[in-house]
């Protein structure tokens, strides 16, 4: 059997029960009967049709070094608008934790006589200028969230790495072209406090210099690839390679202009799942 975590389109992530453990935790005094397919929603981002906050793309997920808990990424952005810069989208940076992992246990009231109230951001630390872990999630927080300014929007899967956790962001074009592309840009962040760190993957310049992600060309972003301490993503677009000084990268880089590669940021040094079994 499993626990499986789903994102859905308006916003939640649900925790369903596929294994056969008979109760929903390791106490005996607290413990409630589960049954197969049972359940539970961990989080709601809020999502409306003005804010825009839809999830396109499935999630990533770790264990927390620091913590020891099970924490869950995804990302939000109207993958079929891609370009809209409509007043009141307001996309998010998510990491949330499920803190009674690795049993199921309902936390949305599905099993109580009276439901319980969702959890929201409000349960959340919100992380969007965070550059020294000054507001890192404490722990009766259920995670963190950081806000995209000027529509941006997530555009893949996150990717975790080394305690750290990528984020393709796409920031629309301001200009009265409709056809023109946008800023395409890495957000790399703390996997457990969601402090920003992108300022380790280089130095922004010119129009970009102000963004608080690593600029890294014009176009959509696919998922990340981390590989012998690089990232990797293929941009429907053109790569920045201007930005580069050394002869040798800057070359290659013009050579495959629809190929993002630029150093990772240096991380915990740990292993991390690309997929993982735990027998019940």
């Amino acid at each position: 059997g499993a626990l499986v975590y789903l994102n859905d389109f308006e916003g939640k992530i649900t925790k369903f029960n596929l294994t056969n453990m008979a109760v929903d935790s390791g106490d005996p005094k607290t413990a409630k009967r589960i049954d197969l397919y049972e359940n539970t929603t961990l989080f709601w981002a809020e999502s409306s049709k003005k804010n825009g906050r839809y999830m396109y793309h499935s999630m990533e997920a770790t264990i927390g070094q620091t913590t020891n808990n099970m924490w869950l990424y995804a990302g939000t952005g109207d993958y079929e608008r891609i370009a809209d810069r409509t007043l009141g989208v307001e996309n998010l940076m998510l990491g949330i934790k499920d803190k009674n992992y690795p049993f199921y246990k309902d936390v949305d009231g599905m099993m109580q006589p009276t439901p319980l109230t969702l959890s929201d951001l409000d349960d959340c630390k919100d992380v969007t200028k965070d550059m020294t872990g000054a507001s890192c999630p404490e722990k009766a927080d259920i995670g963190w969230y950081a806000k995209l300014k000027d529509y941006r929007k997530v555009t893949a899967e996150p990717t975790v790495s080394r305690g750290l956790v990528y984020f393709p962001i796409y920031k629309p074009s301001s200009s009265v072209n409709a056809c023109s592309l946008g800023d395409a840009m890495i957000c790399g962040l703390d996997d457990e406090c969601g402090t920003n760190i992108s300022s380790q993957l280089g130095k922004n310049t010119g129009a970009q210099k102000t963004y608080a992600c690593k600029y890294v060309g014009q176009g959509v972003l696919s998922k990340i690839i981390v590989y012998g301490g690089k990232l990797f993503a293929n941009i429907a677009g053109q790569a920045d390679c201007d930005s580069i000084t050394d002869t040798k990268k800057k070359q290659e880089c013009e050579d495959k202009k629809d190929l993002i590669q630029i150093d990772a940021a240096a991380g915990e040094v740990s292993t991390y799942r690309s997929s993982w079994r735990h027998n019940y």
